[in-house]
């Protein structure tokens, strides 16, 4: 593959990103009806299986079927990122490491969980609610109690982004945003003991700021870099081919 097929691929990959955040949104939130979700630590298993599965059931299933493969595309961006994070010689750091193995777990539970919540809108009414209940609870746990996953990404990814002081992709401020956003995500250990309040699962800072902060100030702001990165490589790829073509003609003459 020569250097232009390259750079097309990686800018033609780098779109994976904002495809995954725009698609994720509107499956997982509006179609599976998490704006916000519901509230389960504060129902009982049946008004729980009345009230959200049996209720929005087919939209639940049809948007967490969606999500579930949308949400591995966040590993395809995450191994993107992974390879523009290579040192000057083209090798892997501990940076693009931590990078890289966030994304592919984190990936994996943005895939795995909708997979779970569909299953529980597949047998909702067919099972005991006490076991809806359960499956539910489990995977939210899953959800928003693995954040570490993603801080130890966002630390790599931000660390790299602060003392690499030969890369130029990436402004200082957006490291400093995502080790912040890395941060924020603690709060989310409390979901078990605190039912209702902000740091409740659908609470004003578990859900409101710390979801909507992940989108934009580390997920918009590096896919932004990523694709005028990309972008700019492929520009150059394709001047320097014309260049080539441009001698050739003039060797012929």
């Amino acid at each position: 593959m020569d250097e232009r097929s390259r750079n097309l691929v990686a800018y033609m990959v780098g779109w994976t990103g904002p495809i995954f955040v725009v698609t994720y949104l509107i499956f997982w939130i509006f179609l599976g009806h998490n704006y916000p979700p519901p509230k389960f630590v504060e129902m009982t298993a049946q008004q729980l299986v009345d009230n959200y599965y049996l209720k929005y059931g087919m939209q639940i299933k049809i948007g967490m079927t969606v999500s579930a493969v949308i949400g591995f595309l966040y590993l395809v961006w995450g191994c993107q990122l992974a390879t523009m994070m290579r040192d000057p010689k083209g090798e892997m750091t501990w940076y693009s490491y931590m990078e890289l193995a966030g994304a592919i777990l984190t990936a994996w539970v943005l895939g795995a969980c909708p997979a779970a919540w569909m299953a529980c809108a597949q047998y909702a009414g067919k099972m005991h609610p006490d076991i809806i209940l359960m499956m539910h609870t489990h995977t939210w746990f899953t959800y928003d109690m693995t954040y570490m996953i993603t801080t130890v990404q966002l630390t790599g990814l931000g660390l790299y982004t602060v003392l690499n002081r030969e890369q130029k992709m990436f402004p200082a401020w957006a490291g400093w945003g995502a080790i912040a956003v890395g941060i924020i995500f603690i709060p989310l250990s409390f979901i078990p003991y605190l039912p209702t309040g902000p740091f409740s699962v659908a609470g004003l800072w578990n859900f409101w700021i710390v979801w909507p902060t992940w989108g934009f100030l580390f997920f918009s702001v590096y896919s932004y870099y990523i694709l005028k990165e990309l972008k700019q490589r492929l520009r150059d790829s394709d001047r320097s081919k014309a260049k080539e073509k441009e001698m050739a003609y003039a060797a012929q003459k």
